[in-house]
């Protein structure tokens, strides 16, 4: 998940610094199809034999958790992953490589400090430079979806500007499904994306499943289907079927 995810910042910052040059214009950029590589089957003179399926996780000792065990917030690497009782999947995407307020209020983008930031406790709208010396163009516009709050960004965003919101989800998922659920979180100036509800999971024992939607077509959460896992403590340790490791940490 780690690479994907750096991958994606990487294309984020592409197509978010694209759109505050100030055009009109809709973009030409298209956001990142994921491909997996094919290997070519080696060929033989001699068919080898069959080889019998592997039993999931052989590569630890397997357990019988009950029910519930990963119910909570679970921190990656660059990613969060939150598991409702419901069975329920919200993921996190940390962008402020991309996009961050400073303590003082000035707005970043891709590591270039913009003109202006406008909040009034419900409303955060964001500028940035446009094509002319002195322009100042209207980049985004992101309401509270928690209780106002003058006295700081930090909280919970709706995204009020369509087409940033649909080039947003376009990194994650279907750029189409424009109706899937993309929400900005901002934690201590950090810019969060966050798909709530993104999927449905499934733990049977120390057997874990993702349920994925259509528009997703498990672009962002491959690693984590059909896997297995361990619990140590408050870390959690995912296995899939080739024995590749995904860690998170427990927060909630």
């Amino acid at each position: 998940m780690k690479k994907r995810v750096t991958a994606l910042l990487a294309t984020a910052a592409a197509v978010l610094s694209l759109a505050s040059c100030g055009s009109k214009e809709e973009s030409s950029v298209r956001p990142m199809v994921i491909e997996e590589s094919a290997t070519a089957a080696m060929q033989t003179t001699t068919a080898a034999p069959e080889q019998p399926t592997a039993e999931p996780a052989t590569f630890h000792e397997r357990h019988d958790y009950e029910d519930g065990v990963l119910v909570g917030r679970w921190e990656g690497d660059e990613a969060d992953i939150v598991l409702s009782d419901s069975g329920k999947v919200t993921a996190e995407f940390d962008i402020s490589e991309v996009m961050m307020l400073d303590k003082d209020g000035t707005f970043m983008l891709s590591g270039e400090e913009q003109p202006k930031a406008e909040y009034d406790g419900s409303k955060l709208t964001l500028y940035t430079n446009g094509e002319e010396e002195g322009d100042v163009v209207e980049f985004l516009t992101l309401t509270r979806a928690d209780d106002p709050d003058p006295d700081s960004y930090d909280g919970l965003y709706n995204i009020e500007t369509a087409d940033f919101k649909q080039r947003l989800a376009g990194l994650f998922i279907d750029e189409e499904a424009a109706d899937f659920e993309v929400q900005v979180r901002i934690r201590y100036g950090k810019f969060i994306v966050c798909l709530p509800d993104f999927c449905e999971y499934t733990q049977n024992g120390d057997e874990f499943s993702l349920l994925l939607p259509n528009s997703a077509d498990g672009s962002i959460a491959d690693e984590l289907s059909d896997s297995t896992f361990v619990l140590d403590g408050d870390s959690v340790t995912f296995y899939n079927g080739e024995g590749i490791a995904e860690q998170f940490e427990k927060k909630e």
